[in-house]
């Protein structure tokens, strides 16, 4: 029997929409796709290659002292919405196949594993470069034409402080800080604190944030250990040595970490780089949705290409990063140069 997403009973024809299935199974691969919210509108109620999000803003002045038996006759005002639009990015797989030679050569191994085994590995190849897709710094590329590859904006270009040069985020309403490390600097609690201060005065409210970082940043974490207070569990009966951090408690911030090795990888590669490792990315999970147009979705392709050569598909996905709020929220990257 197959131990994958599959099971070999379920005929293959009915394998299609299974994207709920990759990420709840595969936590450990699929990690921002584990955290963040999503939204299966199908293509009928996503209606559109863009989406249009109203982004919350700082609280504003709303109040006025008056003397008694005072009646408003004046001074109403419509607050205007501030809008910010996402982008759908249209992804398929590298695909698989299976020539008729193996189909028959090697039929009772093939029949109940193999097949299943190749679906499997592809979707969950594609399922880990969607992940890559929305943690990296791709900038949205619009649908100006019908020939354009259009591309939704990944985490790390959401939380860029600066402005962005395609479907723009309206001044105010940017993060105002990211933590920005040299060569030769190094992460230390003075900078993290800076940060976390500048992005509540940004909000103007409590934080509660998510931070997803890269294995060397969280390791750059884990040395704050040395230098601040631990609590330890004085009742431990075993020998294990910990040296690690996941919760941080400050006066500007409550900060949850999660290790995310696919965070920041090259939007063209969609592999990490030597710098990804220090990446981070301080989030309210609530102002970030991802958004399924079209769930990943397996594709058979034998009766629609070549005939004779076996069993072959693929998978495809329409999907966008939405966003509804960034003041309160923002990334770390380091040079390596």
């Amino acid at each position: 029997m197959a131990t994958g997403i599959f099971d070999t009973t379920i005929p293959l024809t009915s394998h299609n929409d299974y994207t709920e299935s990759l990420i709840l199974l595969k936590p450990e691969e699929l990690v921002l796709l584990n955290h963040l919210k999503r939204a299966y509108p199908g293509i009928k109620d996503a209606k559109a290659w863009k989406r249009s999000s109203e982004l919350q803003g700082r609280q504003i002045k709303s109040y006025e002292a008056i003397p008694e038996g005072t009646d408003k006759t004046s001074g109403f005002a419509h607050r205007n919405n501030t809008i910010v639009e996402s982008i759908i990015e249209v992804g398929q797989s590298n695909g698989y196949a299976i020539t008729r030679e193996q189909l028959i050569l090697n039929r009772s191994h093939v029949k109940h594993n193999y097949l299943d085994e190749l679906i499997d590995n592809d979707a969950a190849d594609f399922a880990r470069s969607i992940e890559h897709v929305i943690g990296s710094r791709q900038e949205c590329v619009d649908k100006t034409s019908p020939t354009v590859i259009t591309k939704t904006r990944g985490l790390m270009s959401w939380l860029q402080p600066g402005a962005h040069t395609v479907l723009p985020i309206a001044d105010g309403f940017r993060p105002a800080t990211e933590i920005a490390l040299g060569k030769d600097d190094v992460l230390t609690e003075a900078v993290l604190k800076e940060a976390l201060v500048a992005a509540r005065k940004n909000a103007g409210h409590a934080l509660n944030l998510v931070g997803f970082v890269g294995l060397d940043a969280k390791l750059a974490f884990a040395d704050f250990l040395g230098k601040i207070p631990v609590q330890r569990n004085m009742d431990a009966k075993d020998t294990t040595i910990f040296s690690m951090v996941d919760f941080f408690k400050y006066d500007a911030a409550n900060l949850k970490l999660v290790q995310l090795d696919g965070l920041d990888c090259d939007p063209t590669t969609l592999e990490p780089t030597d710098a990804s490792g220090f990446s981070g990315a301080f989030i309210e999970l609530d102002n970030f949705q991802l958004e399924f147009a079209q769930q990943i979705t397996h594709e058979d392709l034998s009766t629609k290409t070549d005939k004779g050569s076996g069993k072959k598909g693929m998978h495809r996905a329409m999907f966008r990063l939405n966003c509804t709020g960034l003041l309160g929220s923002f990334r770390m990257t380091k040079s390596l140069t």
